[in-house]
């Protein structure tokens, strides 16, 4: 559950936000089931159906995330996504 607290927090991520490659700014508790690396990539995966992504650039994203720990591939969704972790692992 998304707290008000939760939400103050995100506060100032907009920036973020907005530099992704394709900032959608979906809010995901890691805490919750969606917070599974696979629930996390079946999001990516339907973010670039609906957003109609080529096959290059589905390949560059899953590239990015190939060996890379939960943290990182955390970074990289950021990225490409604009996606905002909340109770993010410290």
């Amino acid at each position: 559950m998304i707290t008000l607290n939760d939400l103050q927090k995100l506060n100032g991520r907009q920036n973020d936000i907005a530099d992704a490659k394709y900032p959608t700014g979906i809010i995901v508790d890691l805490q919750s089931p969606n917070g599974n690396v696979y629930a996390l990539i079946g999001l990516c995966n339907s973010i670039m159906r609906q957003l109609a992504l080529d096959e290059e650039e589905k390949k560059q994203f899953k590239d990015e995330l190939d060996d890379k720990n939960y943290r990182d591939r955390l970074q990289v969704m950021e990225k490409w996504f604009g996606l905002v972790f909340i109770n993010k692992p410290e």
